[in-house]
Parts: structure tokens; sequence; C-alpha cells
């Protein structure tokens, strides 16, 4: 009796995946609005999702979440790749368009999904791991522009959110031509933070966009260090993608269909390492050979690699007797537009070549926030400069007065970064800082930090663009720890550079006039303004105090002196705990009458 076709499978592979893609839409959605600080309709909670990463999760030292996803794949696979990985999903979206806009222009059209077969490049993916690891303690950037996390934030940050705020701007004149005094939309400045991050994100924008529209997911089981990691997991896990070799016709829409090219039909067999449980399979088989399920004793073993040809593929019937001949005829039109090419991985060179250098990754352990406050209590006299006496006397200036330049010793990393080289092994350049910095002051580095820090944030100062004194957002929401979360009054006392004066740039000393912007904007008092010059003039010059400050950048911002400022501020290689603010004492008064 001969087994006739049953839509079950199909169906239950519907439901399976457009719950999956349901989930990872979410996931995808919110992360990207998150990133585009699309505070309107994303609350701040949604950061939970960011420290939801793998990689992320194991250097904020987060045990639990990395045990929960190595559970998770041990029962389901790599659903974590699926539904998880941000970078994942944005390649299943970039795939589909793909396949539908060569599906499109193609004549006569084709089916959307032409995947095939590709033998495990097993080789491949743990070169890429070894490499990645092995170059850690070299300080080579490696891991970080492959982790998947990071080069989605990159992407989020410096390619879709200027186009965002484009998007943004064109509604804001539009609305500005209809009422002005609407302000339900504001001009917005559309420049990426830097133009060598927008590079590096465009770049990593057409790679994916080359390997997902034509390959589907060979990044993730080519390249992807997670990938490579989760794949060894999924093998032993508990629910698979599983072939029935006795139902199996060989038609093949399965291999079709499947972005993972994981599915190899003439072997019968599902490799489990690259499968990303989409379930895209199961909606196409019209023999109900193809489930999501345990084990089963005398099915066949989808990861056996060494298996033999299959033995069952002698008992394969043909297409005509189980299927109508419409159908058959139809299976027989789309497995002879398949393309069977031979260019699987010309990609991955170009992967190798093009992706960037990253940073470490696996560092020390997390230090808690008290190793960030508990510090001297006033600087050596080796590294810090005794506070600027101010001039009593006129003295005759140098001819080249006001033209001092001026360059910083060392880059100013966030509040919370404890220091360059801790900061370095944990941050992984996702940029969620940085798009979320309220004041703008975050911007990716390139070389400031070294190789090892290639776009990780630093702190860059302006006009008018300054750390806030009460603000920590990027310690809320950096998901690898890198920057440690603090409080307001912990964020008061770190001291995450230093105040520089260079007397022959300011305004007073260069032009005889009265400033003091730096001093009225000063919140700690490190810069206060004290006599100078004739006393009849009445004139004040800036005098500053290190123990005091806590290189928030106000004095800098609000600096008037041109072409070069006259105070900066230098950073810390390790962030040290500043004096607090000395407290005024207020004389009461006693009024015996009304006072008038």
């Amino acid at each position: 009796m001969q087994n006739k076709p049953s839509p079950r499978s199909a169906q239950a592979g519907r439901r399976l995946r457009w719950a999956r893609v349901a989930v990872a839409a979410v996931v995808l959605t919110v992360l990207t609005l998150f990133f585009l600080d699309f505070a309107g309709f994303i609350p701040s909670q949604a950061v939970w999702l960011a420290k939801l990463q793998l990689i992320p999760s194991i250097l904020a030292g987060a045990f639990g979440v990395f045990a929960a996803l190595v559970v998770l794949t041990l029962i389901l696979g790599r659903v974590y790749c699926s539904v998880v990985c941000p970078l994942g999903v944005f390649q299943d979206v970039l795939a589909f368009f793909g396949r539908f806009f060569k599906s499109f222009a193609a004549k006569p059209r084709k089916i959307r999904r032409e995947y095939r077969w590709i033998p495990n490049p097993l080789k491949c993916r743990a070169g890429f791991l070894v490499l990645a690891v092995a170059t850690l303690p070299l300080g080579l950037p490696l891991f970080a522009l492959l982790e998947p996390y990071g080069i989605f934030g990159r992407i989020a940050a410096s390619v879709l959110k200027p186009i965002y705020v484009l998007g943004n701007n064109a509604l804001e004149a539009i609305v500005k031509t209809i009422d002005q005094d609407n302000y339900t939309f504001y001009y917005v400045d559309p420049r990426p933070e830097t133009w060598g991050a927008f590079a590096v994100g465009v770049v990593s924008f057409a790679i994916l966009l080359v390997f997902a529209g034509r390959y589907g997911r060979l990044y993730c089981n080519s390249v992807c260090p997670v990938g490579t990691i989760l794949g060894a997991l999924s093998k032993f896990s508990f629910l698979k993608i599983r072939l029935d070799a006795e139902k199996c016709v060989g038609c093949g829409l399965c291999a079709k269909a499947c972005k993972s090219s994981c599915v190899d039909v003439e072997n019968r067999r599902v490799d489990a390492s690259r499968c990303v449980v989409c379930f895209d399979c199961l909606t196409v088989c019209r023999m109900n050979a193809l489930s999501f399920a345990a084990n089963r004793r005398g099915q066949v073993a989808p990861n056996a690699v060494d298996a033999p040809k299959t033995a069952a593929k002698s008992d394969a019937r043909p297409l005509d007797a189980l299927l109508s001949p419409r159908e058959s005829e139809r299976v027989r039109r789309e497995i002879a537009a398949f393309d069977r090419s031979k260019r699987d991985f010309i990609a991955l060179g170009v992967a190798a070549t093009t992706i960037g250098v990253a940073r470490s990754v696996f560092g020390a352990d997390k230090a808690p926030v008290a190793d960030l406050v508990k510090l001297p209590e006033s600087l050596d006299s080796a590294t810090s400069s005794a506070p600027e006496s101010a001039e009593t006397s006129e003295l005759d200036k140098p001819a080249d007065y006001g033209q001092t330049p001026f360059k910083r010793e060392h880059p100013i990393a966030p509040p919370g970064a404890v220091s360059f080289e801790r900061f370095n092994k944990r941050c992984v350049g996702c940029h969620l800082c940085v798009a979320k910095c309220p004041q703008k002051v975050l911007k990716p580095a390139t070389f400031e930090y070294g190789l090892r820090g290639f776009m990780q944030p630093r702190v860059v100062f302006s006009l008018e663009h300054f750390c806030n004194f009460d603000c920590v957002v990027c310690g809320e929401v950096c998901p690898a720890g890198a920057i440690l979360p603090l409080k307001i009054e912990e964020k008061h006392l770190t001291q995450m550079g230093r105040v520089v004066f260079i007397k022959e740039n300011c305004v007073v000393y260069a032009r005889n006039e009265n400033c003091g912007a730096c001093s009225e904007h000063c919140p700690t008092q490190a810069v206060k303004m004290v006599p100078y010059g004739d006393p009849e003039v009445g004139l004040t010059i800036p005098e500053t105090n290190v123990d005091l400050c806590v290189g928030c950048g106000a004095c800098e911002s609000i600096c008037p002196a041109l072409p070069y400022l006259a105070i900066y501020i230098d950073g810390n290689p390790a962030q040290l705990q500043a004096k607090p603010v000395p407290k005024e004492e207020v004389q009461e008064v006693e009024l015996n009458d009304f006072g008038f």
C-alpha cells in the first residue's frame, strides 16, 4: 500500500515558522528602534534584549543568561541564531528581499528561494574561531568585528540611523510648510557620528547584503564565531529538524528552501550544526518526510556525516506515483529551475579580506563599582600639575601668543570604563552607548586607543557638547559591562580626565578682556577665576584644581579662544576618584526687624 502525501507536516511547519517569524520580527524591530533612539515608542527597559546576546552576556559576567542560552540550544538547537540574534534575523530580511527581487527580475520567473546543499565548511568555521581567539593576547581586534551583535549595532548606528534621521527631516520640512508652529518633528543633524564608523558600517552592510541575498546564512555558518560555538552544541540538541528517509522522494524542495544550505537530499540527512531552526523546509515538504522532533528509534540520524549514501535511496518512489499530475509537473519545473552552480565560497574569500579588525574580547573578571571610586584621594605630583597661579603683573607676551596648539596624551573613555585595559577587553563596539548618549559626546574611535580599541566609543567634546554631570545613560545601556552602571553620586566623583589650562591661549591673557566662561560652566569648582594683572583693571584669569575635576568637558566645550582652545581635558588611562565639591559656608544673618 502506497503512502499518500499528507499536509500535516506542512501545516505544522507553517505554524512553527510563523511563530518564529513573529518573535524574531519583534526582537529585530525593538532593537533597531532602540538603536535609532526611537524614544517615543521604545522604552529604556528594552535594553534587556541587548543584554540577552551571547558574547555580551559573557563579558558582562551574566552567566545566568549564558547558561540559559546554552540550555535553550541543547533543547531546541540554534534557535538563538534564528530568533534572538538581531544580525541573524537581519540577514533573513536581506535574504527575503534579495531572493524576491532576483525572482521578480528573472524571465521566466523562478521560485524565490534557490539555495542548495553545501558541504559543511568545518575547517573554515574553526579557522575563523581559532584565529579570532588566538589574536586576543596580541591586541589585535579580530573578534569584535566578527561578533554578530557588534556588527548589527554598527550597521544600525552608522547606516540605518542617518537614513532614519533623513526621513525625520523630510517630515519636518513637510510639516513646517503646512504649519510653522507645529513642532511634532524637529530638524536633526543627519551626519554620522564619524565617517570612519560610517565606512565600517557600510562595508559590513554590503558584505551581509551579498552574503544573505545570494547565499542565505553563509556568514552565520562559515565566519561567525557565535554560530560556530552554538553549532557545536546544537549537534546534541534534543529537538532537531529530522528527515525520514523512507518518506523522502528526493525532490529537493527542502534543500532549495534551506537558507542554511544544510539539507543533504542525496544522503537524506540534515546537518544540525548549521540548521538555524527557521522551519522553512517544513513548509515545502509534500511527503511529510521532515519533522521537528526528538530522535526516534529506527530513524536516520540527521547528523551522521559519515553515513552511507543511503540504502533508502533505492526505495524512493517516483513522483508520478505519489503526486497528482499537476503537482508532479510543478515539482519537476521547480527542480529544473534550481540553479546548481558551483560558486560556493567565492564570497567567503571576500569576507576574510574585507571584514575589518576588532578588539580583544575575553579579559579580566568584572570589576565592581567600588573599584572605580576606591582610588587615591589626590593625584601624585608626578602625574598632576600644580594649580595654575594667577599673574599679578603684566608680562611681556610672546609674538605668537594665542597660537599654542595642544595634543591630548590620552583619549577619554566613558565614565565607568575603569581603565583603558579593562574597557578594551570588554567592549564589542556595538555603539549602543553612542546612539543613546543624550549629549552626543560619545564617538567611535579609530586608532585613538590603538588597534585593540578600533571602533570603541570615546568621549569627544565640541561646541556646547559635554558630558552631563548627572547623566549615567551609557553605563545603563552597555550590554557587555565595558561601561559599569554608576549611580549619580558615583558619577560625580568619577574622574575620566583632567583639566589642562594653556594660559597663552586664554582670552584674558591674549586680549586683556574678561571672560570666565569656563569657570561659570564647571560643575565642581575645578576651574575658578582669580585676580590677574593690574588690580585697577579688574581682570580675572582661570585657575585650575585637577583634584576636583571629573573631566566632564564643560569648560572645553564653552571656551571661546580661537584658533586653539585655552582649556581642555586630557584623558586618564585609569579613571580616578575626584575630591568632592567643597561646600560653601553660608552665614546666617539675624534680623531684629523686618530688614527695611
